[in-house]
């Protein structure tokens, strides 16, 4: 009996050995923000209310897939990020398609709500932003 478990061990270490491959098939990719080309709010929104708001952007190659939203709120003020998954591969050409993703939004107060959307960086490396105010009603 202490034989075979020897051998089943054996066996098992063995396969693990195996199924181990030094070839390395993962994908690298990080995150990156995308620049915004566009945004489409209504007039108002609605206390209470949810809404799809359609965002527009291109991006900036081939290997950047959208991935989603980041944003950080400051009271009535949100900063908001397009997320985009940029796979590293050297067969990437530029983009020229706009993509159009709605960012979910629910309107939690009654305030007029702020967003700055990313466009990108200026001459100086500083952040530019696509401002929109939209005021709430109550109904």
């Amino acid at each position: 009996m202490y034989v075979m478990k020897k051998v089943f061990l054996f066996l098992v270490i063995a396969v693990m050995v195996a199924s181990c491959s030094i070839d390395d098939d993962t994908v690298d990719f990080r995150f990156e923000a995308a620049p915004v080309a566009g945004v489409t709010f209504p007039d108002s929104l609605v206390l209470g209310e949810r809404y799809q708001i359609p965002v527009r952007y291109v991006p900036p190659s081939t290997c950047h897939y959208f991935e989603g939203y980041d944003y950080t709120r400051q009271d009535s003020l949100r900063y908001v990020y397009v997320v985009n998954r940029v796979i590293e591969q050297d067969n990437c050409e530029t983009a020229t398609d706009t993509i159009e993703a709605n960012l979910n939004l629910e309107v939690l107060y009654d305030y007029t709500y702020v967003f700055k959307f990313f466009k990108g960086y200026d001459a100086n490396d500083e952040a530019e932003y696509l401002t929109v105010e939209v005021p709430v009603k109550t109904e």
